[in-house]
């Protein structure tokens, strides 16, 4: 079969036409013009690639209008073949190319699922070489998005838990009993119903039939076998995580902001994480851990693939976690987490409270901790980095977790 040949290879966002009173109709300082300025220094090669043949209005048109759309908070499809037909700066987009329906801007949207992440990172970095804009300072924060994903579809971890330790003692009493009634020594309740499976009597089913003790084996090792592949199942799905939908296997059930009915209910979401420089939104990324502080490490990773000088991380409290502090000074960057406890720090109650960690006095060089009384704490041991340091507080008689690192 002939491969189709792209014949849309030469192409100019905004072509000169001898008449074309659009362009007398929308002001030179009009978004539109800006954002048509920005397409025509972008790299539509991998666009290009997807829709390598000839196509009724051109990927890159298509590609323009969408942006603009989204940027005009317009994103139903058929909002978007609306404002093609009746908006004059949609059409200044299109020039005279045909009016997209809404099932082919679906079609499109669809096909280019994969390279849009490329397309994003151009359009940002190309809007900081333009505005001549610093990327020395990411402000990150996240926020809950709620999924497409039935809110009583949820899988449990430590429920699936449960059901597997009662499945394990229900096998092992399956082998005793087993190996008692025929005189076997198995140790394996698959090898049990390999041996079932492979003798050769007869199998009775419905009312008034009395089934034998092989058949009734039988039948507890595949149920028991379909349960413990039902479990495993759920645990490769759980993925570390302590819950998932069925509907949506990525989603994880979390504690959303708007929380109408007030009764903290769990709803599967996803965790969206945000990178502003300038006012600009320069990364983003869906993670399906609810935590912000175990997203920060993955989301710089994935920033330090785009086109950015970043050397300030600015955070809320959220992202504060030993790990993170580690990861931001050996990657060499400045960290302006703010402090979990900052706004309860300054209470005069918080102040005075001798035996709280915030207030003890670390002595680095001999490894020793005080209260600000001068009460020296007993070390305990600490851990394998030695980050962690255990100290026991005579008065309270309580064991300190103590991070010299953070302090």
């Amino acid at each position: 079969m002939q491969k189709p040949i792209n014949n849309n290879i030469f192409f100019q966002l905004n072509q000169p036409k001898l008449f074309n009173f659009l362009q007398y109709e929308i002001s030179d300082n009009d978004p539109v013009r800006k954002l048509s300025s920005i397409l025509e220094g972008l790299d539509f090669s991998s666009l290009m690639q997807v829709f390598s043949y000839k196509t009724k209005v051109h990927p890159i048109r298509m590609f323009s209008i969408i942006v603009y759309a989204y940027s005009r908070n317009l994103t139903s499809t058929r909002d978007i073949e609306m404002a093609c037909h009746e908006n004059i700066k949609f059409r200044f987009l299109l020039q005279n190319s045909k009016i997209p329906v809404h099932s082919t801007i679906s079609r499109f949207l669809a096909k280019t699922e994969d390279i849009l992440q490329d397309l994003f990172e151009q359009f940002i970095e190309k809007i900081f070489e333009m505005e001549d804009i610093s990327t020395e300072t990411i402000y990150i924060d996240g926020t809950k998005i709620e999924a497409y994903a039935n809110k009583y579809t949820f899988v449990w971890k430590k429920s699936i838990e449960k059901y597997r330790d009662r499945l394990d003692e229900k096998i092992l009493e399956l082998i005793s009993n087993f190996n008692d009634d025929f005189n076997l020594q198995y140790d394996n309740f698959l090898e049990i119903y390999s041996y079932l499976s492979n003798l050769n009597f007869q199998i009775v089913k419905g009312r008034g039939k009395r089934k034998s003790k092989e058949q009734k084996y039988l039948e507890l090792c595949a149920e028991y076998l379909e349960k413990y592949q039902k479990y495993s199942n759920h645990f490769k799905n759980l993925n570390g995580r302590n819950s998932y939908s069925k509907t949506d296997i990525d989603a994880t059930f979390i504690r959303m902001k708007d929380d109408h009915m007030r009764n903290g209910q769990l709803k599967p979401g996803y965790n969206l994480q945000i990178g502003v420089i300038s006012e600009y939104i320069s990364s983003y990324e869906i993670f399906s851990n609810p935590s912000d502080s175990k997203t920060l490490i993955p989301f710089l990773e994935k920033i330090s693939s785009q086109n950015l000088e970043i050397k300030n991380i600015v955070a809320d409290a959220g992202y504060e976690s030993i790990s993170n502090y580690e990861y931001l000074e050996k990657m060499d960057f400045t960290s302006y987490i703010k402090p979990i406890y900052f706004e309860k720090s300054k209470i005069r109650k918080f102040k005075n409270d001798l035996n709280r960690v915030e207030n003890l006095i670390y002595d680095h060089s001999e490894n020793k901790l005080f209260r600000k009384d001068g009460l020296e704490l007993e070390f305990l041991y600490s851990n394998k980095n030695n980050t962690v340091q255990y100290f026991w507080n005579p008065e309270t008689n309580k064991k300190i977790k103590y991070n010299a690192f953070i302090k």
